[in-house]
């Protein structure tokens, strides 16, 4: 069986020890990180113009962005963007379909989870999974 499967932009190569990802999981995981930062940002300011002026939609909207950046923090937090990855800290591996968006779940030995998105041929990739007892 082939070994390397082919991404969106990039491709996944399972070598004898490690697995080789070449994808922009770092870029994106920077611009997640920055777009909560940001968000919690304008929390930050929109509580400062409740403050001033006393106004409680200034409240509610804060506290709804500031959530929302702190969750979407925390969640990046949780993820990894390593482009090797060898065997030893790898926990469980699966396919996974949510809508139309299929992508690779390997999770770690250091609870952090890498996923790699845009899979071209996720069945093949399954099946080769299933076949080497990648769990």
């Amino acid at each position: 069986m082939d070994n390397t499967f082919e991404l969106k932009k990039g491709k996944l190569v399972f070598e004898t020890d490690k697995i080789v990802i070449t994808d922009n999981a770092q870029y994106k995981r920077r611009y997640a990180i920055f777009q909560s930062v940001i968000a919690l940002v304008l929390a930050g300011s929109f509580i400062f113009k409740y403050i001033k002026t006393g106004e409680k939609s200034s409240l509610t909207f804060a506290i709804f962005m500031g959530l929302f950046g702190l969750m979407k923090l925390l969640f990046e937090l949780m993820k990894s963007a390593q482009s090797e990855i060898s065997f030893k800290e790898v926990k469980s591996m699966k396919v996974k379909r949510i809508l139309l968006n299929e992508f690779l779940a390997i999770r770690l030995n250091n609870n952090k989870t890498r996923q790699v998105s845009g899979i071209l041929n996720a069945e093949r990739l399954e099946d080769y999974i299933n076949a080497n007892q990648f769990k």
